[in-house]
């Protein structure tokens, strides 16, 4: 039953408080590393029983159900507003985003089935009973010039242009929260997104070995504009002509702790992989922190779903090193999980 605000900001921190202590999140996660097989990690998770299955569908049958619950737990929250934040309501719809990823690269190949994919209504902004009419599906939402079945050249051009789309609409809902934790929140993403757009670039850089002239069209933007002074942009620019494997120019950069270590008279480089797990636990850390810091507005539920996804993440890491019996170490360094 949707309450007015002021009373579903109360209840919601209430019951995301519950459900947060009775997650694996910290350094419990490393309980979804200990367990030995599938059926254990389902048993440890779920209080359904083991699917009938063969091992080798287990694994996704447990992703599955661990996004699903994922999901309906963050909508349960939210339906308690009887109008929800426009920031609340457009974290969820990133799943709209991945959805119509997977519907274009479908379409693309000659697809006829509906591929599966993650239901969030009531709030979604696509219309997926009109599969396999891409332009109906994307009629009147914000996606609505995706209305064209695209080649597999030009899925990634259109991939990237929907992740810079979701990110400008995130950053414009912004200034829907409460004036109290906007600036919290505010810093939080622009962490995270600046680092995000450094990894790719570093990424663009060592793997693919992309010119630093190029990098910038790959990157996204606050308010969709490429632009030097742009809040998570501007960081990933500035280390454009940055020596990969000069240290004495990074152990300066403003998120040096994060860098993987560097040993006197050695040989380093910069390594996105060990960046990437260090500035995950920081950044879900800092969630945490800010989830108690403004109880009574919309901030606990956006750090609810930071927290959360991140348990997820964690979920299907374990999940897959399983099935691929890579050793339990190997996966919690991929998954940023500390080890004791």
């Amino acid at each position: 039953m949707a309450m007015d605000k002021s009373s579903a900001d109360a209840y919601v921190y209430v019951k995301a408080s519950g459900i947060l202590s009775r997650s694996f999140v910290g350094l419990k996660a490393r309980e979804l590393f200990a367990v030995r097989s599938l059926k254990e990690l389902w048993s440890l998770i779920f209080k359904k029983e083991v699917p009938a299955v063969p091992e080798t569908m287990l694994a996704a049958a447990l992703e599955k159900e661990a996004v699903s619950s994922f999901i309906n737990s963050y909508k349960r929250l939210l339906m308690n507003y009887e109008k929800p934040s426009p920031l609340l309501v457009e974290l969820l719809r990133s799943y709209d985003y991945e959805n119509l990823k997977a519907f274009g690269a479908a379409l693309c190949t000659g697809r006829k089935n509906i591929p599966p994919y993650n239901d969030i209504s009531p709030f979604n902004i696509l219309n997926y009973s009109k599969w396999p009419d891409i332009a109906q599906v994307t009629k009147d939402s914000p996606l609505s010039w995706y209305d064209h079945v695209s080649s597999v050249q030009e899925q990634q051009v259109d991939d990237y242009r929907m992740d810079c789309q979701y990110i400008s609409e995130l950053w414009k809902a912004l200034e829907s929260l409460d004036s109290s934790c906007r600036e919290a929140v505010r810093s939080l993403f622009t962490e995270k997104f600046s680092l995000e757009n450094i990894l790719w670039s570093l990424r663009l850089r060592i793997y693919y070995d992309m010119d630093s002239d190029e990098i910038p069209m790959h990157l996204s933007y606050a308010d969709g504009k490429a632009a030097k002074n742009d809040p998570i942009a501007g960081p990933a620019l500035k280390t454009l002509e940055w020596a990969t494997d000069d240290w004495n120019t990074w152990k300066n950069w403003q998120y040096s702790e994060f860098l993987n270590p560097h040993e006197e008279g050695t040989v380093w480089n910069i390594d996105p992989r060990w960046v990437a797990a260090a500035y995950k636990n920081h950044y879900v850390e800092k969630a945490r922190r800010l989830f108690h810091r403004y109880p009574f507005t919309e901030c606990p539920l956006v750090c609810w779903f930071i927290i959360k996804r991140d348990e997820l993440d964690d979920i299907c890491t374990a999940s897959e090193s399983l099935r691929m019996n890579i050793p339990a170490q190997e996966a919690m360094f991929a998954a940023g999980v500390q080890e004791v």
